[in-house]
């Protein structure tokens, strides 16, 4: 199974240069894909392993998934994963129109046009397998003292994931996200957890047909006291 689903395939993770991206980008390269990264910086590791496309979203628009080479890489990627999405820590009067714009654009927009664009090679191919990640929590609604928007925009991308899963189980295809907790700078020391414990279900749930849909906090439970 594992042949199947990962030998000989290509990946293309967005923000695969670093934490979670990396971790992920390498493990699917050791399960034998071909795996794309992109990203403002070249990878810490395994850079003559990992394919790199140089990128700065902030910089060069959403739009550059439209253009080679990124364009390419979407369209023939089996495997499609969308790790990068900007933070912005702000109660809502706080928050300006230029830190709406950005997230609302880079953490909603960008992975559904990501997906857009992948969507008809692996229709073509019957076999895709889509992961994004969400905020910590954004499994559902809820209400959020500082990050609203933030959270607005990657919960939102909830309703991508079951729209996806739905309508295009068909073609072999699968749509998931994942939720994580703390990597890094955790409230305290019980919930810091490492990025394997992450990506690795995010492998299982690769390799599961029968994993659709689904939106999973990885996050030894953690709830905000």
């Amino acid at each position: 199974m594992q042949d199947f689903v990962f030998k000989d395939k290509k990946a293309l993770i967005i923000g695969g240069t670093g934490s979670i991206g990396l971790s992920l980008a390498v493990q699917l390269n050791e399960l034998g894909s071909s795996v794309t990264v992109t990203g403002r910086n070249p990878p810490r590791k395994m850079t003559n392993k990992l394919n790199f496309i140089q990128l700065d979203f902030e910089k060069d628009g959403i739009e550059c998934l439209e253009k080679e080479p990124l364009l390419s890489a979407l369209s023939e990627c089996d495997i499609l994963s969308v790790t990068y999405g900007p933070f912005v820590q702000k109660a809502l009067h706080q928050t300006s129109s230029a830190e709406w714009k950005k997230l609302v654009l880079h953490d909603l927009a960008l992975p559904g046009l990501a997906l857009s664009l992948a969507l008809p090679g692996m229709m073509e191919r019957n076999f895709g397998r889509i992961l994004f990640f969400g905020g910590t929590r954004t499994d559902q609604i809820r209400s959020y003292k500082t990050n609203a928007v933030y959270a607005a925009a990657k919960t939102a991308l909830d309703v991508i994931v079951k729209s996806t899963a739905e309508h295009y189980a068909q073609y072999g295809i699968t749509c998931n996200a994942i939720c994580p907790g703390f990597t890094r700078n955790a409230p305290s020391p019980e919930y810091l957890m490492p990025e394997s414990e992450i990506t690795n279900k995010a492998v299982g749930l690769f390799l599961s047909q029968e994993s659709n849909g689904q939106i999973i906090r990885v996050d030894k439970g953690w709830e905000p006291n």
